[in-house]
């Protein structure tokens, strides 16, 4: 290696010897005469006591002070923060510090005052506000079991909320443990402000409701300071809880105000889901989406609950009303949030109209009439629909007309049940057309498609057989045929796109085998002559239309019913003459065809 080389090669820096290593010692030093000064006095306190060693211990703390600011002046950081904790810890051991409970709160809290002008005059030693933080709460502590039951959720989250305002404009170390330290505040007063938001009067719930509203955003804020982030889990934890107990809040405080404002706030609720779901983007909607929709959610489930078990079925039925409107506003606004925004508002405008029943002003014929027009116009919504969002809508609907249905059933209107079925199913039929246009190719809108045309042949056959009921005729075709013409609707556009036997002989065999059978044993009736002339009729349509399977069923037919015919005519001997002639015919032709067993041998070569 040439000297250029060795002169230029990268030397690796020493590595960091861990802490407390890596402390100096006079470092040491001043930690372990801090940590034995502040914990002699804090003993000599908790056993002497008395006005004389308190005085002493405020003078020593006073000298300690006096000696971290002339430290700072001096430039002597380690000095000058070893020294203002030891007069923090000899101020605070002062006042009493063995019963935190119970001891004077004025003495902690002049501390407190003097601590914050001492970092006023040194605002570099970290030691200062974080006494006058440990003076606050001290004070705190012992005002606690003097403020009114009335009083003590703001008390508690008025700390909370002054440590939060400290994590947030304070430095990085001051910050965290300020925040480390108020979440005991913060847990204590969101759950008195969450119950006193639930149970007091109906004048103190919403100002506790609010309290809890400010202290979960001082939260959130927190969750924008980056020295911050340690202390507070997943990204998503703060926002949720915030979310959470904000909406529990508020669903409490409407709690006391009757059936119309939990209805509102519910509807609130979603609103604020919807807007934040719509409207935001970027990072805000990382941020805040996550609040909206924890708290949003939570809101209306929990005013749904309450309405529910007060039995407030016209309030209920107001909030899925108005909840629909911004359901429909984000579902034509965000295409990625429709599949579930799209069935989400039909479910909420079914149960609308179905929750008019409970209390009378809605009756089950109006209440159908609602469904099924609603599930036309869910149609209609869900054909302009990508794949996704239209399935989902679709099923939505689905049900929605199977609740039609079944309303009308339970009252037993025959009659209306044959008109809602007809028009669901002509609305479906005409959907399956509209959707299975597009090429075949798509396999999607081809699958939607067949199980619309199946569905829609349910539905029409359904009336047609319920009308048959009502008009009350013993004729076969009456079935048969709506049964036949069902069958022809469920293949859909494979009428025309694939071959004809798997898709027109079905409903062709259903339509033709009975009606001929019944003609030949009676040939007395008109019967047979209209299966004649229907038989007439599709050979001469299906050979128009070059399709086979009309032709093959139009030529049974007629050959069966004339062979029928003639048997009937003729004596039984002849007859059965005919009838075993025929089926040796059909015998020989078919193992001409396909020979089996002695059938492809000659006589002669037979045993």
């Amino acid at each position: 290696m040439t000297p250029e080389a060795r002169t230029t090669r990268p030397v690796a820096p020493p590595p960091v010897p861990p802490f407390p290593y890596a402390a100096s010692p006079p470092q040491v030093l001043l930690a372990v005469g801090a940590v034995l000064l502040v914990s002699g006095a804090a003993a000599l306190a908790s056993v002497q006591g008395g006005p004389l060693v308190s005085g002493a211990l405020l003078v020593l703390a006073g000298v300690a002070a006096a000696g971290s600011v002339r430290a700072d002046r001096s430039r002597l950081r380690s000095s000058a923060e070893t020294f203002a904790a030891s007069s923090a810890g000899l101020a605070l051991a002062a006042g009493d510090v063995g019963a935190p409970r119970t001891g004077d709160p004025l003495l902690p809290l002049v501390l407190a005052g003097a601590f914050v002008l001492l970092h006023r005059t040194s605002p570099a030693t970290t030691a200062w506000p974080l006494a006058a933080w440990a003076g606050l709460q001290l004070a705190v502590l012992r005002l606690l079991d003097q403020v009114a039951v009335a009083l003590r959720t703001e008390f508690l989250l008025a700390v909370a909320l002054a440590g939060l305002a400290v994590a947030l404009f304070g430095r990085p170390l001051v910050a965290r443990l300020v925040l480390a330290t108020t979440a005991p505040w913060f847990a204590a007063g969101v759950l008195a402000g969450l119950q006193e938001s639930w149970t007091a009067g109906p004048a103190a719930r919403w100002p506790a409701a609010a309290l809890v509203a400010g202290a979960a955003g001082g939260l959130l804020l927190a969750r924008l300071r980056a020295p911050l982030d340690v202390l507070l889990g997943p990204p998503r934890l703060v926002p949720v809880v915030s979310g959470a107990v904000t909406g529990a809040a508020v669903a409490g405080a409407s709690s006391a105000g009757g059936p119309v404002v939990v209805a509102v706030a519910g509807f609130a609720g979603v609103l604020g889901a919807a807007v934040a779901a719509g409207a935001l983007s970027g990072w805000r909607r990382g941020f805040l989406l996550p609040v909206a929709l924890t708290g949003g959610v939570l809101l209306a489930a929990l005013s749904v609950l309450r309405l529910v078990a007060g039995t407030h079925w016209s309030a209920l039925a107001l909030l899925l009303l108005l909840t629909a409107a911004p359901t429909l506003w984000v579902a034509a606004r965000r295409p990625d949030d429709r599949p579930v925004a799209a069935p989400t508002a039909v479910g909420c405008l079914a149960g609308a109209a179905v929750l008019g029943l409970p209390d009378g002003w809605a009756s089950p014929a109006g209440a159908a009439v609602l469904l099924t027009a609603l599930y036309v116009a869910a149609l209609g919504t869900a054909a302009v629909l990508d794949r996704d969002s239209r399935r989902a809508t679709v099923t939505a609907a689905a049900v929605v007309a199977a609740l039609a249905v079944l309303l009308l059933l339970v009252r037993g209107d025959r009659a209306q049940v044959l008109a809602h079925l007809a028009v669901q199913g002509t609305a479906t039929l005409g959907w399956a057309w509209w959707t299975g246009r597009a090429d075949a190719s798509d396999a999607g809108a081809a699958t939607d498609a067949g199980t619309a045309w199946r569905v829609g042949a349910v539905q029409v056959v359904l009336a047609c057989w319920i009308a048959a009921a009502l008009a009350g005729t013993g004729t076969v075709e009456a079935w048969t045929l709506p049964a036949a013409g069902g069958l022809l609707l469920a293949s859909g556009r494979a009428l025309v796109r694939e071959p004809s036997w798997p898709s027109w002989g079905p409903g062709l065999l259903v339509a033709a085998v009975p009606s001929t059978a019944l003609a030949a044993l009676s040939p007395d009736g008109p019967r047979a002559v209209l299966v004649l002339a229907a038989a007439a009729v599709a050979m001469v349509a299906g050979s128009r239309a070059g399709v086979r399977a009309p032709i093959l069923v139009g030529a049974g037919s007629a050959l069966v019913l004339a062979l029928g015919l003639a048997v009937r005519a003729l004596p039984w001997p002849v007859a059965a003459a005919l009838a075993v002639g025929t089926v040796l015919l059909l015998v020989g032709v078919l193992r001409e065809r396909t020979p089996v067993a002695g059938f492809a041998a000659r006589l002669a070569d037979l045993r």
